[in-house]
Protein backbone atom coordinates (compact mmCIF):
# COMPACT_ATOMS: atom_id res chain seq x y z
CA UNK A 1 0.00 0.00 0.00
CA UNK A 2 1.16 3.71 -0.89
CA UNK A 3 1.87 6.10 1.43
CA UNK A 4 -0.94 8.36 -0.35
CA UNK A 5 -3.42 5.32 0.00
CA UNK A 6 -2.91 4.96 3.96
CA UNK A 7 -3.62 8.76 4.19
CA UNK A 8 -6.74 8.61 2.16
CA UNK A 9 -8.13 5.90 4.21
CA UNK A 10 -7.29 7.44 6.99
CA UNK A 11 -8.67 11.16 6.04
CA UNK A 12 -11.99 9.19 4.40
CA UNK A 13 -13.97 9.13 7.99
CA UNK A 14 -13.40 12.73 8.86
CA UNK A 15 -14.08 14.26 5.52
CA UNK A 16 -17.49 11.91 6.18
CA UNK A 17 -18.05 13.62 8.72
CA UNK A 18 -16.96 17.35 8.40
CA UNK A 19 -17.88 17.65 4.58
CA UNK A 20 -14.28 18.25 3.43
CA UNK A 21 -13.18 16.25 0.09
CA UNK A 22 -11.23 13.55 0.49
CA UNK A 23 -7.54 13.07 -1.36
CA UNK A 24 -8.44 9.73 -1.57
CA UNK A 25 -10.95 7.45 -4.19
CA UNK A 26 -14.72 9.67 -4.50
CA UNK A 27 -16.40 6.51 -2.78
CA UNK A 28 -15.48 8.49 0.88
CA UNK A 29 -16.26 11.60 -0.06
CA UNK A 30 -20.58 10.02 -0.66
CA UNK A 31 -22.57 7.05 -0.29
CA UNK A 32 -22.27 4.90 -3.24
CA UNK A 33 -24.96 4.22 -5.81
CA UNK A 34 -25.96 1.15 -4.19
CA UNK A 35 -26.46 3.02 -0.68
CA UNK A 36 -28.44 6.08 -2.51
CA UNK A 37 -30.94 3.26 -4.29
CA UNK A 38 -31.05 1.51 -0.76
CA UNK A 39 -32.49 3.95 1.20
CA UNK A 40 -34.59 5.41 -1.71
CA UNK A 41 -36.21 2.39 -2.66
CA UNK A 42 -36.76 2.28 1.39
CA UNK A 43 -37.65 5.83 3.02
CA UNK A 44 -39.56 4.05 6.09
CA UNK A 45 -36.52 1.74 6.85
CA UNK A 46 -34.34 5.33 6.58
CA UNK A 47 -36.62 7.21 8.59
CA UNK A 48 -36.00 4.31 11.31
CA UNK A 49 -32.45 4.38 11.05
CA UNK A 50 -32.33 7.80 11.35
CA UNK A 51 -34.41 7.89 14.42
CA UNK A 52 -32.77 5.38 16.13
CA UNK A 53 -29.94 6.98 15.52
CA UNK A 54 -30.97 10.42 16.83
CA UNK A 55 -33.02 9.21 19.66
CA UNK A 56 -30.15 6.90 21.26
CA UNK A 57 -27.63 9.88 21.60
CA UNK A 58 -30.64 12.07 22.69
CA UNK A 59 -31.49 9.21 26.09
CA UNK A 60 -27.72 9.56 26.87
CA UNK A 61 -27.13 12.95 26.58
CA UNK A 62 -30.61 14.35 28.50
CA UNK A 63 -29.49 11.65 31.70
CA UNK A 64 -26.23 12.90 31.66
CA UNK A 65 -27.59 16.30 31.90
CA UNK A 66 -30.44 15.67 34.30
CA UNK A 67 -27.81 13.79 36.28
CA UNK A 68 -25.22 15.41 36.58
CA UNK A 69 -25.72 19.19 35.73
CA UNK A 70 -28.91 19.42 37.60
CA UNK A 71 -29.15 16.66 39.90
CA UNK A 72 -31.72 15.22 39.68
CA UNK A 73 -31.82 11.41 40.58
CA UNK A 74 -30.99 8.97 38.38
CA UNK A 75 -34.19 6.49 38.17
CA UNK A 76 -36.51 10.13 37.70
CA UNK A 77 -33.64 11.42 35.00
CA UNK A 78 -33.59 8.08 33.26
CA UNK A 79 -37.40 7.42 32.76
CA UNK A 80 -37.81 10.94 31.85
CA UNK A 81 -35.41 10.60 29.50
CA UNK A 82 -36.77 7.63 28.01
CA UNK A 83 -40.31 9.37 28.11
CA UNK A 84 -38.91 12.10 26.42
CA UNK A 85 -37.69 10.35 23.54
CA UNK A 86 -40.16 8.17 22.94
CA UNK A 87 -42.61 11.57 22.63
CA UNK A 88 -39.71 12.39 20.13
CA UNK A 89 -39.43 9.48 18.11
CA UNK A 90 -42.85 9.46 17.93
CA UNK A 91 -42.89 13.33 16.81
CA UNK A 92 -39.11 12.59 14.61
CA UNK A 93 -41.17 9.96 12.42
CA UNK A 94 -44.11 12.14 12.15
CA UNK A 95 -42.04 15.42 11.44
CA UNK A 96 -39.60 13.77 8.84
CA UNK A 97 -42.64 12.22 6.56
CA UNK A 98 -44.37 15.86 7.08
CA UNK A 99 -41.28 17.48 6.26
CA UNK A 100 -40.18 15.13 2.97
CA UNK A 101 -43.64 15.07 1.76
CA UNK A 102 -43.21 19.33 1.78
CA UNK A 103 -39.96 18.92 0.08
CA UNK A 104 -41.87 16.70 -3.04
CA UNK A 105 -44.85 19.14 -2.53
CA UNK A 106 -42.22 22.45 -3.38
CA UNK A 107 -39.80 20.24 -5.81
CA UNK A 108 -36.50 21.05 -3.19
CA UNK A 109 -33.55 19.51 -4.45
CA UNK A 110 -31.25 19.15 -1.68
CA UNK A 111 -31.03 21.00 1.89
CA UNK A 112 -29.01 23.83 2.33
CA UNK A 113 -28.98 25.54 5.24
CA UNK A 114 -32.50 27.28 5.28
CA UNK A 115 -33.64 23.97 5.04
CA UNK A 116 -31.96 22.60 7.39
CA UNK A 117 -32.53 25.34 10.02
CA UNK A 118 -36.97 24.85 8.70
CA UNK A 119 -36.31 21.23 10.00
CA UNK A 120 -34.71 21.41 13.35
CA UNK A 121 -37.39 24.53 14.54
CA UNK A 122 -40.20 22.25 13.31
CA UNK A 123 -38.99 19.38 15.12
CA UNK A 124 -38.35 21.12 18.25
CA UNK A 125 -40.98 23.16 18.26
CA UNK A 126 -43.61 20.43 18.36
CA UNK A 127 -41.31 18.07 20.64
CA UNK A 128 -42.12 21.45 22.98
CA UNK A 129 -45.38 21.19 23.24
CA UNK A 130 -45.48 17.85 24.93
CA UNK A 131 -42.45 17.44 26.48
CA UNK A 132 -42.63 20.99 28.78
CA UNK A 133 -45.29 19.47 31.15
CA UNK A 134 -44.09 16.07 31.19
CA UNK A 135 -40.83 16.82 32.30
CA UNK A 136 -42.60 18.88 34.55
CA UNK A 137 -44.23 16.43 36.53
CA UNK A 138 -42.14 13.22 36.06
CA UNK A 139 -39.08 15.89 37.84
CA UNK A 140 -41.47 17.33 40.09
CA UNK A 141 -40.65 20.81 39.63
CA UNK A 142 -43.03 23.26 38.95
CA UNK A 143 -43.69 24.67 35.03
CA UNK A 144 -41.16 27.56 35.33
CA UNK A 145 -38.38 24.92 36.07
CA UNK A 146 -39.76 22.44 33.10
CA UNK A 147 -39.45 25.16 30.90
CA UNK A 148 -35.85 26.15 31.90
CA UNK A 149 -34.54 22.64 31.89
CA UNK A 150 -36.39 22.59 28.12
CA UNK A 151 -35.13 25.68 27.47
CA UNK A 152 -31.14 25.00 27.96
CA UNK A 153 -31.85 21.31 26.40
CA UNK A 154 -33.40 22.78 23.30
CA UNK A 155 -30.34 25.14 22.75
CA UNK A 156 -28.44 22.08 22.60
CA UNK A 157 -31.10 19.94 20.57
CA UNK A 158 -32.00 22.65 18.24
CA UNK A 159 -27.39 22.84 17.08
CA UNK A 160 -27.53 18.74 17.86
CA UNK A 161 -30.54 18.27 15.31
CA UNK A 162 -29.02 20.63 12.55
CA UNK A 163 -25.54 18.56 12.88
CA UNK A 164 -27.00 15.21 12.83
CA UNK A 165 -29.22 15.66 10.10
CA UNK A 166 -26.50 16.99 8.16
CA UNK A 167 -24.37 14.17 8.57
CA UNK A 168 -26.95 11.71 8.62
CA UNK A 169 -27.39 12.83 4.83
CA UNK A 170 -23.73 13.05 4.10
CA UNK A 171 -23.43 9.39 5.50
CA UNK A 172 -26.28 7.57 3.41
CA UNK A 173 -27.04 10.27 1.40
CA UNK A 174 -30.41 12.56 0.82
CA UNK A 175 -33.40 11.32 0.90
CA UNK A 176 -35.80 10.96 -2.42
CA UNK A 177 -37.81 13.70 -1.33
CA UNK A 178 -34.52 16.16 -1.71
CA UNK A 179 -32.86 14.39 -4.42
Amino acid sequence: MTTSGHTAQLTAPLSIATGSIAVGHPAHTRPTDADERFFQARPVLRRVVFVLGYESLSVLFTVVVLRGLLGHGGGASTVTAILVSTVATAWNYVWNTIFEALERRFGATGRGARSRALHAIGYEGGVLLVTIPLVALMLGVGFLEALAIEAGLLVFFLVFTLLYTWVFDRIFGLPASAR
